[in-house]
């Protein structure tokens, strides 16, 4: 199964894959009833704070769903729903996200980042001078330049997942020394402490040098270059491990860990490792089974908060796809019961799940406005919009066709690396599909083939996850962005003029709430555009070993390394 793309979003692979992390009830192991979405709106984290001074050392084995395509975050290929809490481990992020979605500043890297001109903006960052890479170099205004130069979309051959931010920044230079960067914009950016954060983190320059440094360098393993609390110390393909280790030429708060294992785990073989004390932790799917064990296991706590992540079908609207036909899309998207679907496939788990209804902001956050109405279930109405785009059904036939060709849709799977709830999800997508007269046929294709199929836009629909911040702008742009000159990560291909330019302008907008109007306006025109196929948000929910501290269910903040630690018997 594919990861969720976190630098906005982007395509999983799986029915819905990744993207099926479901409620549990609250720390402990009894069988206290689940919460829902909407009940969780205000529970920001669920960690089981503590002091390190009360916390010691011990194995922390952290799973992932498969080997990276690519350890680049800021890649098209290298951005999946494991990668951007791994990568906090070992490289610089210059803001740090808080449990209410407020930004701030990362005094590991950074003494101050101040805004000292509005026309134009400039920022000037003030870099931490003890802030430097394992090898010894110190973090410099140079190596904020040659991101920018490598993000920035002036360069089509750096395959990036987001420009967003960067292309408007007109120059980097050294400020009063090399440890200052003075970041000039030519034009606003309101979100721009989205820049350098969990969601675009820091490379060592070499990394960031060539187009071929960037897309290619990190697809056996991760940068061996850190500076974090961690740095990475082995890495182990063929075994699918990477071991950080504390930094020894670390300059802030030393870890209470001295070591953490990143491992791949199937997630079939999840409950029986959490069980047997062979990881530490790992996401609940949605998988009842899953649920029920972890109530029952006295060494496990289960830990939930509300969830920066919606779920969903995408669909392929590129030239080759019989899905580029708006009117086939929406009508696709009118006539699947999304209500259904999310009740069938998490509705044992979580009560009264019910879909999301924006794609830029989530239910529990300030701005979240439902506007899913805009294309709400309605079979007859499908059937009637598709008899007058020309699909109609003839009597006795099962499938709609066109001009002699049968209305048949492809439904991208991985078929090495499944989700427990995957078959019964296809299962149902497909007999969704045919009650309005589309044969949808399932392509199950090995993992590794994955990103590479989905790039070349050989597929029409598939389970995607997409994970917002508190940037929501920012990093749900690439998705939704259509950009002729880059896919960044807008898979599909769907877009307008008209999205593009308010995202332009929303970019521009520094008040917060005249922002959200812009937002909810680019939410309305993506639901008319037949984007997507909208399941659920749900909450995000971790089964931990009871006596890890300060780790868990962290909702929209970032995770403080240095914190993680068993609590001392």
């Amino acid at each position: 199964m594919g990861g969720r793309k976190f630098g906005g979003a982007a395509i999983v692979s799986g029915a819905l894959a990744v993207a099926l992390i479901v409620a549990g009830c609250g720390s402990g192991s009894g069988s206290a009833p689940l919460h829902n979405s909407n009940q969780l709106a205000h529970k920001q984290e669920d960690i089981n704070p503590a002091s390190t001074a009360g916390l010691v050392d011990g194995n922390f084995v952290w799973p992932l769903d498969h080997w990276e395509p690519n350890w680049n975050a800021n890649e098209v290929d290298g951005t999946n729903e494991d990668e951007p809490d791994l990568f906090m481990s070992y490289l610089p992020t210059f803001f740090t996200i808080q449990p209410d979605t407020s930004a701030t500043v990362n005094h590991d890297y950074l003494d101050s980042a101040v805004v000292t001109s509005t026309n134009p903006q400039v920022i000037t960052y003030n870099i931490n001078p003890k802030a430097k890479w394992s090898n010894g170099d110190p973090l410099s205004w140079s190596d904020v330049k040659a991101q920018v130069d490598a993000l920035d979309g002036s360069n089509p051959a750096f395959q990036v997942q987001s420009s967003t931010g960067y292309s408007d920044i007109a120059s980097v230079t050294e400020g009063s020394s090399p440890t200052q960067a003075v970041v000039t914009f030519r034009q606003p950016f309101a979100e721009w402490q989205y820049l350098f954060s969990r969601y675009s983190p820091l490379y060592p320059p070499s990394v960031n040098a060539t187009p071929d440094a960037f897309n290619n360098s990190l697809l056996n393993g991760p940068s061996t270059i850190s500076a974090g609390p961690f740095i990475v110390s082995t890495v182990d393909k063929d075994k699918g491990t990477v071991v950080v280790t504390r930094n020894p030429g670390w300059w802030g708060a030393k870890p209470v860990l001295s070591k953490i294992v990143y491992q791949v785990v199937p997630r079939q073989n999840r409950a029986d490792a959490l069980a047997n004390g062979e990881i530490t932790q790992t996401p609940l799917f949605a998988d009842p089974d899953l649920y029920k064990r972890a109530q029952t296991m006295p060494n496990v706590a289960i830990r939930e908060s509300i969830a920066a992540n919606f779920n969903d079908y995408c669909l392929n609207g590129r030239s080759g796809s019989v899905l580029s036909d708006q009117k086939v899309r929406t009508a696709v998207v009118t006539g699947i019961n999304g209500d259904e679907f999310t009740k069938a496939v998490i509705g044992t788990i979580e009560p009264n799940p019910v879909p999301v209804g924006n794609h830029i902001y989530l239910p529990g956050t300030k701005y979240y406005q439902d506007h899913g109405a805009a294309t709400a279930y309605n079979l007859p109405k499908a059937k009637s919009e598709l008899d007058a785009d020309g699909w109609t059904l003839a009597q006795g036939k099962q499938y709609r066709t066109k001009n002699g060709q049968e209305l048949d849709v492809s439904l991208l799977d991985t078929s090495d690396d499944t989700d427990p709830t995957d078959a019964e999800s296809n299962k149902l997508m497909i007999s969704q599909f045919a009650q309005i007269g589309i044969k949808a046929t399932l392509n199950t294709i090995p993992t590794a083939q994955y990103q590479t199929q989905v790039d070349q836009g050989r597929w029409d629909i598939s389970g995607c996850g997409w994970l917002s911040s508190a940037f929501p702008l920012s990093t749900m742009e690439p998705t939704y962005y259509l950009d002729p000159n880059s896919m960044n990560q807008n898979f599909g291909g769907i877009g307008s003029q008209q999205i593009n330019n308010l995202f332009n302008q929303a970019n521009q907008t520094l008040d917060p709430d005249k922002r959200a109007v812009l937002g909810n306006q680019i939410d309305q025109d993506i639901w008319n555009l037949g984007q997507d196929i909208v399941t659920f948000q749900s909450p995000g929910v971790r089964l931990v070993n009871k006596n890890v501290a300060n780790f868990g269910a962290f909702g929209f903040a970032d995770i403080d390394y240095t914190k993680i630690g068993f609590i001392k018997k």
